[in-house]
């Protein structure tokens, strides 16, 4: 299936059922089912209400949901890293994760996703779309054991409810993500799997030079891979453009994995504001993937 993100519309701003509205009247004007991610964003609306308006949005219009990162979070500041090694700061994340979870049982969520994490201890944004800064730096191998014992405890709540997934993430030491390499993921528990992000795929592979990059990630993980984020760049910035829209050959990217195994559901997630895009360009880039797939 084709889906869309609920960050085309931003991380802040209206609530996140008003953006699951708009997108599912995209879908409808595409005359396609609504499969709409629900992404990292603040949600202002009480829990048990947006649980009953999103599953009356399911069953009035057949909406499929899935889940990215968290809208449960502390404080409007707070960054999930799971990673951390402040107690406080990796308690509050699987906090956010288990909250999800819950919400996922409560609205038919089959497929959850977040980021494996940072070798910080903490992490900010100054400003909507803008880098995370990163502060108290810890080393990778304190980063990643930290990872793995989230991950596991992780999958422990969720007992097999749902489907945990963490994303490839852009090599970018200087923000001390983690991630991005094959071995990178050689530790990950066989319990998760991978949200793979084609974006990502394609800045790292013009950061690193390495020319065969995104077909050894393929190989590597495709197995372990439950959904695919679309979205374009001129490979010096993770710019989430529409598909089409940057230099990726997501075509042929879409062809080597669909060479390994059955196409995954596929996620497009753009960014409206940041890209001055409308509506109505949603709804042709979706449809434009559809044909992209088909063909």
């Amino acid at each position: 299936m084709i889906g869309a993100s609920t960050s085309y519309y931003g991380y802040h701003g209206e609530s996140i059922e008003n953006k699951v509205k708009k997108l599912i009247d995209v879908f409808t004007r595409c005359e396609m089912q609504p499969y709409i991610q629900i992404g990292a964003g603040k949600n202002n609306t009480e829990y048990n209400e947006l649980v009953s308006i999103l599953n009356n949005y399911r069953d009035e219009s057949e909406v499929i949901y899935t889940i990215h990162q968290s809208i449960w979070l502390p404080s409007d500041d707070f960054y999930i890293n799971i990673a951390s090694s402040n107690e406080q700061v990796k308690k509050n994340s699987i906090d956010c994760i288990e909250k999800n979870i819950e919400f996922a049982k409560d609205i038919g969520v089959k497929n959850i996703s977040f980021h494996g994490g940072y070798a910080t201890n903490i992490l900010s944004q100054k400003q909507e779309f803008a880098p995370l800064d990163s502060q108290e730096s810890i080393s990778y191998e304190e980063a990643y054991n930290n990872s793995i014992d989230s991950l596991n405890r992780l999958i422990d709540i969720a007992n097999g409810d749902v489907k945990l997934s963490i994303e490839n993430f852009n090599f970018r030491p200087e923000r001390r993500y983690l991630f991005s390499r094959v071995e990178d993921f050689d530790k990950i528990p066989d319990e998760i799997g991978v949200i793979m992000n084609i974006g990502h795929l394609y800045y790292t592979k013009m950061k690193l030079k390495q020319d065969d990059y995104i077909t050894v990630m393929i190989n590597a993980l495709m197995d372990k891979v439950n959904e695919v984020h679309i979205n374009d760049n001129d490979g010096s910035e993770d710019l989430h453009k529409l598909v089409g829209k940057g230099d990726i050959p997501i075509k042929e990217i879409l062809l080597q994995i669909k060479e390994k195994r059955d196409m995954p559901h596929l996620i497009i997630e753009a960014h409206k504001k940041r890209h001055n895009y409308s509506d109505e360009d949603l709804m042709n880039n979706i449809l434009e993937l559809r044909e992209i797939v088909r063909n």
